[in-house]
């Protein structure tokens, strides 16, 4: 028995020095910042009606995987990056809840344009609630978005991925942190004209 417990040690001890090290992959930032420029491109692609708004509004934010679960009550969580002009600014997550005729699941991705610095202020200080919607959504097909700014606000939404009906009443909080000075992100382009 005690040959047995000198073998396990041995090798516990031998164990690390036996892992390959891993060079470390893009900071959490970068990679939202990634998927954030993909999703801008899917909606410029998919959705060529959002173009003007990238070009117009004096700043969005990008919420390039949002999850949505309900059946009778619901809700949603993402997180995304704001950019003002080209740069990017900040942070946001997203919190919903939801409620009425419901049952399925799907992932979107999500644009919030601003019309004008004080309707991105008012964001930023955390006051933002959009109410009420009605949609369907079938496997990857779906983009539902506001006609025009409500408010100084436009959102847009393409389903990437899943399966709702719903006629809800919704309630949604968003969370706002400045980024300050970050280090830039090896793949991500600087100029939003650059992105894929």
């Amino acid at each position: 028995m005690m040959r047995f417990v000198v073998m396990v040690i041995a090798l516990l001890l031998t164990l690390p020095a036996s892992i390959p090290v891993v060079a470390a992959g893009p900071s959490d930032g970068c990679k939202l910042r990634l998927q954030a420029q993909a999703a801008i491109a899917g909606f410029r692609e998919q959705a060529p009606h959002t173009v003007p708004y990238f070009q117009e509004a004096y700043a969005f934010a990008v919420f390039p995987s949002v999850t949505r679960v309900g059946l009778g009550f619901g809700g949603a969580y993402g997180k995304g990056i704001v950019m003002e002009g080209n740069e990017v600014i900040g942070v946001s997550k997203l919190w919903q809840f939801t409620s009425g005729i419901q049952a399925g699941a799907r992932n979107v991705s999500t644009i919030v344009f601003f019309k004008d610095q004080q309707a991105l202020q008012y964001f930023q200080a955390e006051k933002s609630q959009f109410l009420g919607q009605a949609a369907i959504a079938l496997a990857t097909v779906g983009l539902n978005g506001t006609p025009a700014y409500n408010d100084g606000v436009a959102i847009f939404t393409r389903t990437r991925l899943g399966l709702m009906l719903e006629l809800t009443v919704s309630a949604a909080k968003f969370t706002y942190r400045d980024i300050g000075q970050e280090p830039a992100c090896v793949g991500a382009s600087e100029d939003l004209d650059d992105a894929p």
